[in-house]
């Protein structure tokens, strides 16, 4: 089961990272990021795995492919933005892990404004 891997390495990369972090801080923090990739790198084939199957459903309902990029996109940036905030946090800097999450939050809605045109624009077609 791959969520024993994955729990058991984020519990040894926190313990790790408590045991650094009294004597060498910036190591600590370099600990904590490598496990974090560690975590992700495992993480791998379900990403995959999740695209495929994504890209599979927008072939058989024939959604158009800037629209499934964009949502790609999207899904991306809130991973990241979510990732790379929880590191800066850890660090101690909550007000930069803050304006990251913003940011990303900013340039989801700007990748969406597109889908959302669409959706009104074929909302309205239906209406009229």
């Amino acid at each position: 089961m791959d969520i024993v891997k994955i729990s058991a390495m984020g519990i040894v990369t926190a313990f790790a990272v408590v045991l650094l972090r009294e004597q060498k801080s910036e190591i600590a923090m370099l600990v904590g990021i490598a496990g974090g990739c560690l975590i992700l790198l495992s993480l791998i084939d379900y990403f995959t795995e999740v695209l495929s199957a994504i890209s599979r459903i927008a072939e058989k309902t024939g959604i158009p492919s800037q629209i499934y990029k964009a949502v790609m996109k999207i899904i991306s940036i809130g991973y990241i933005a979510d990732f790379s905030a929880g590191i800066v946090e850890d660090s101690g800097q909550k007000a930069l892990a803050e304006k990251i999450v913003l940011g990303g939050k900013l340039i989801i809605m700007v990748l969406a404004l597109p889908i959302i045109t669409m959706l009104f624009d074929t909302i309205a077609g239906v209406l009229t």
